[in-house]
């Protein structure tokens, strides 16, 4: 058995329930609505909190802190004592200063963004003008930088080339006095030595002339023109033992006194260049750096000074 009802209670019901969906519609659109709001608010102030002075301040304070790395690197190749190692520290100098130069340029960004009304304030303004002092201390002492490097790259790189040349030079002189004490003998098996010893001695000789002529080039502001010389009488000095010896065996004895003779002047001619003063390479190629960088070292130093001052003034 159905039971049918009314239709006014039928609408009435239909009228109810239509009511109560649209109730529940509107309820949940509020509350969505709400959230929105609520969302963007949380957002608003996120980004109004991280764009605060106080924040710009910290995030500043926080980028020139991050430089001290780069700085000590750079600061430890430039002190560094100048050596054959010393390009490997160079090397790591000049990539640290374009890091060290964009942290402190996000730094200024940072301060730049302040408000007028923020940098007004006199503690505030107080505490900006030291943390510019420091940012600014840096970027002076990272553009003072670059001269020193470059001078120290080329001065360690001489020293590279001029070592082993001086060491080749004291080689061969010792297969010199060999070669002269063999061909003194006057004999056919000490004129083979005496040539052997000429020969050894010659390559020795043209790989320094190679080593001083490479040492030049990479620091031109370094003389080596008194050591190549040297070397070039050695090297005239040996060709002439070499052709005494080959005259001499093949029995041209008026040809070999000749080779002696010509053997002695260039002999001479490379004594009174070692007479006027041949020091170490490595001696003139520092006291020539001392002199290179007197001034950009200065330059430095006192850049150096005034980060610690800007440093200690800060703290």
């Amino acid at each position: 058995m159905r039971i049918s009802l009314p239709l006014t209670l039928k609408r009435l019901i239909g009228s109810v329930a239509a009511h109560l969906t649209r109730r529940r519609v509107i309820i949940a659109t509020s509350i969505v609505a709400g959230l929105c709001i609520l969302v963007v608010a949380i957002v608003l102030g996120s980004q109004l909190y991280r764009n605060s002075p106080g924040q710009r301040i910290t995030r500043a304070m926080t980028s020139i802190s991050q430089t001290d790395a780069q700085i000590a690197v750079v600061d430890d190749a430039i002190s560094a004592q100048l050596s054959t190692e010393t390009t490997a520290q160079v090397a790591l100098a000049r990539r640290a200063i374009p890091v060290a130069q964009r942290t402190l340029n996000d730094a200024r960004a940072q301060l730049d963004a302040l408000p007028d009304s923020a940098a007004r304030k006199p503690a505030t303004a107080t505490r900006l003008a030291r943390i510019h002092r420091c940012l600014d201390a840096r970027l002076v002492l990272l553009a003072a930088a670059p001269p020193l490097l470059d001078e120290t790259s080329q001065a360690a790189t001489a020293l590279a080339c001029s070592a082993p040349a001086w060491q080749n030079l004291q080689d061969a002189a010792a297969l010199t006095t060999a070669a002269e004490q063999e061909f003194a003998r006057q004999t056919q098996d000490a004129m083979v030595s005496s040539h052997e010893s000429s020969t050894q001695a010659a390559d020795a000789y043209a790989q320094a002339q190679d080593q001083f002529n490479a040492a030049a080039q990479a620091y031109p502001a370094t003389d080596f023109k008194d050591y190549i010389a040297y070397t070039q009488q050695r090297i005239l000095m040996t060709q002439s033992a070499l052709l005494g010896c080959e005259d001499w065996i093949n029995g041209h004895y008026q040809d070999a006194n000749t080779d002696v003779t010509a053997y002695n002047g260039f002999a001479q001619a490379a004594a009174r260049i070692a007479g006027a003063g041949l020091q170490l390479p490595s001696d003139l190629v520092a006291s020539t750096y001392q002199t290179q960088t007197k001034t950009a070292q200065l330059t430095y130093d006192n850049a150096r000074a005034e980060v610690l001052r800007a440093d200690a003034a800060l703290r």
